[in-house]
C-alpha cells in the first residue's frame, strides 16, 4: 500500500470513529440502559475516544512529518513539478509527475559549485601531482558492482558496463557505465529501468569515430528517454512510467559523464569523496526563490516539495541535463562511483578509504554490507556501481 492510500485508510477510520461517538453519545440515557450497563458505557466511549486520538495523532504525524508510509517513490501527480517543453512552452493540460525519494534530502546550500568549477578544481589537482598525465597510458579500469532490494517488493535499479574485454572498441569509446533507478510506486518501474539502461549502451557504444563523447552521450540519453517514453504510450501509460539515469565514461585517463534525475556519481581521490552531480529536485527552483528574494531560506528548507525529482527519463523532452564538456583527468588510485539514492546516503570519506583498499568487485559489497547493516525499515533498492583506475 502507498503513502496515500495508508493516509486515505487512516482517515476513514478516524471519520467512522467520530460517527460511532457521535452517534452514542445521541442515544438516550434509557436506551443505553437497555443496552450496557453505565460502567459498560463509560468503557465504551472511552475506548472510543482514544482510538480517535490515536488515530488522528498518526495521521497528523504522516502528513505534517512526512513519515514513511509504504514504499512508493511517487507522491500526488497534481502536485508535481515538470518542465518538459521549456520555459516558453504552453503547459500540458495533464499535470505533471511528482516523485518522492525515500530519503529527506538535508537543507540545500544557497551556492553550490558548477561543473565547470568541479572540472577545474579536480584537474588543478591533478596537475600537481607528477607525471599525472604520463600514467594514462598504461591506466586500467576495474569494475565492481552490488546490488540489494532493500524492504521493497521489486528491485526497480539497473545498471550495465560495457564490454571491458574489446580493446579495440575501449580505445574507441572507452569504459562506459550506467545506472538507472525506476521510479518505484508507478507502473513498469523495472522495465524502465532496464530499457533505459541497455539503450543507453546500445546507442553510445554505436557512436562514430567523429562523434565527441560528450555529445554521443546527451544523444544516447535522449534515445534512452524516448525508448521508455514509447513503451510508456504502448501501454497507455503516459506520464506514469519513468526512471532516474546516470552514466560515465572513461577514456584515456579523462572521465565525462551525464546524469538526469537524483541518482549520483561521485569520484573519490585521496580520501576525499566529491560529488559530481546535483540532484534534480524542486529544492534547487526553491534556492533560486531565495536568492532572487522571493522566499526566506526557512520556508525554502521546510517547503513540502522541496524533494519532488524535475527531470528523469519517461517524459516527452528532457529539458534538465547535468553533463561535464570538458573531460576531468584521473589518476592511478581514483574511484568513480554510481549509485542510487538507496544506498548515497550512508557514503563518506571513512567508509571509502576502507573500501578502497579492496578488489573493485569486493569494495561494492562492503559498501552495500555497510548500508544495509543500517537496518533501515524503508529500505529502498540499493545499487553501487565502482569504476576504479588502477
Amino acid at each position: 500500500m502507498n503513502r496515500r492510500g495508508i493516509i486515505k485508510g487512516l482517515a476513514i477510520v478516524l471519520l467512522l470513529l467520530v460517527i460511532v461517538y457521535i452517534g452514542v453519545a445521541a442515544i438516550p440515557d434509557k436506551q443505553l440502559e437497555q443496552l450496557w450497563t453505565s460502567e459498560q458505557g463509560e468503557i465504551i466511549e472511552i475506548a472510543i475516544a482514544i482510538g480517535m486520538i490515536g488515530f488522528g495523532a498518526l495521521l497528523i504525524l504522516i502528513i505534517v512529518f512526512d513519515l514513511p508510509a509504504g514504499n512508493n517513490r511517487i507522491s500526488n501527480p497534481s502536485h508535481g513539478v515538470v518542465e518538459a517543453a521549456g520555459a516558453g512552452a504552453k503547459k500540458e493540460s495533464r499535470p505533471g509527475v511528482a516523485v518522492t525519494p525515500a530519503w529527506e534530502p538535508p537543507p540545500v546550500p544557497l551556492k553550490t559549485p558548477s561543473i565547470e568549477q568541479i572540472v577545474g578544481a579536480a584537474n588543478a589537482a591533478a596537475e600537481l601531482i607528477s607525471n599525472s598525465r604520463n600514467a594514462v597510458i598504461t591506466m586500467k579500469v576495474i569494475t565492481g558492482h552490488a546490488q540489494h532490494i532493500g524492504e521493497r517488493e521489486e528491485q526497480q535499479d539497473a545498471y550495465g558496463f560495457s564490454s571491458l574485454d574489446d580493446e579495440e572498441a575501449i580505445e574507441r569509446h572507452g569504459v562506459l557505465a550506467v545506472l538507472a533507478d525506476g521510479m518505484g510506486g508507478y507502473a513498469m518501474g523495472k522495465e524502465a529501468g532496464q530499457l533505459a539502461v541497455q539503450t543507453m549502451l546500445n546507442e553510445y557504444i554505436a557512436k562514430s569515430a567523429e562523434e565527441s563523447i560528450p555529445r554521443a552521450l546527451e544523444q544516447s540519453l535522449h534515445l534512452a528517454n524516448q525508448a521508455v517514453y514509447e513503451m510508456a504510450l504502448s501501454h497507455e501509460l503516459e506520464w506514469s512510467v519513468g526512471t532516474t539515469l546516470i552514466a560515465t565514461v572513461i577514456h584515456q585517463g579523462e572521465l565525462y559523464w551525464i546524469s538526469a534525475g537524483d541518482s549520483r556519481i561521485y569520484l573519490f581521490r585521496s580520501g576525499v569523496l566529491m560529488p559530481l552531480t546535483r540532484d534534480h529536485i524542486y529544492a534547487n527552483r526553491l534556492r533560486e526563490y531565495v536568492l532572487a528574494g522571493n522566499l526566506t531560506l526557512e520556508e525554502a528548507e521546510s517547503h513540502p516539495e522541496r524533494h519532488l525529482l524535475t527531470s528523469y527519463l519517461g517524459i516527452p523532452r528532457i529539458t534538465e541535463i547535468d553533463a561535464n564538456q570538458e573531460p576531468l583527468h584521473l589518476l592511478t588510485g581514483d574511484l568513480v562511483i554510481l549509485c542510487s539514492d538507496g544506498l548515497y546516503d550512508d557514503l563518506s570519506d571513512k567508509l571509502l578509504e576502507e573500501a578502497s583498499c579492496l578488489y573493485p568487485p569486493l569494495a561494492a559489497a562492503f559498501i552495500l554490507q555497510h548500508v544495509l547493516a543500517g537496518q533501515r525499515p524503508y529500505q529502498d533498492n540499493a545499487t553501487i556501481a565502482i569504476l576504479a583506475c588502477v
